[in-house]
């Protein structure tokens, strides 16, 4: 077993940011939306889950840490890199998405991030190059497909069933 502080730190991370996240929810000011729910609403629910998910999460890999305590770390130079390229591929591709929301609309803008965050993700972990010619047409095909229902299924809930209009 790998030994790895890098899953525990970044559920302490999720922890931070959810509850943050919480907490600037409960600044929005009021406005008239269809139904009982204010603007916070979701916001801190959505960060609530979050919080309240990360927790099992930390524990479970808090554990898996200690355990593997006289282990070696991860295979060395080769896990830490890709670790970090996955990070900031990750981050890249929200600045990213940040700045092509508006101007794209949030289908297009949500369904390329998506595809780019799995593409992106498969190459940078290793697991493209294991694949032969096929799987990487299907593997590309079906995170085409899944991006763009993902989207599309988001912008439905939030449009048609919320009421919160989304940038087309």
């Amino acid at each position: 077993m790998e030994r790895d502080i890098g899953k525990p730190l970044f559920d302490i991370f999720l922890l931070i940011v959810s509850a943050s996240a919480f907490v600037a929810a409960s600044a929005l000011p009021n406005v008239n939306i269809p139904g009982d729910l204010s603007a916070s609403f979701f916001p801190q629910f959505l960060s609530a889950l979050v919080f309240l998910l990360a927790i099992p999460c930390l524990i479970k890999d808090t554990r898996q840490w200690r355990s593997a305590r006289g282990a070696e770390p991860s295979s060395s130079a080769t896990s830490t890199a890709r670790g970090v390229a996955q990070w900031g591929f990750i981050i890249a591709a929200l600045i990213g998405y940040i700045y092509t929301f508006e101007r794209l609309g949030y289908i297009a803008s949500t369904a390329l991030f998506i595809f780019l965050c799995v593409m992106g993700l498969t190459v940078i972990s290793g697991t493209w190059t294991t694949l032969s010619k096929s799987k990487k047409g299907l593997s590309v095909l079906f995170a085409l497909i899944f991006s763009v229902v993902l989207a599309g299924c988001i912008f439905y809930v939030f449009t048609d069933l919320f009421q919160i209009p989304l940038p087309t």
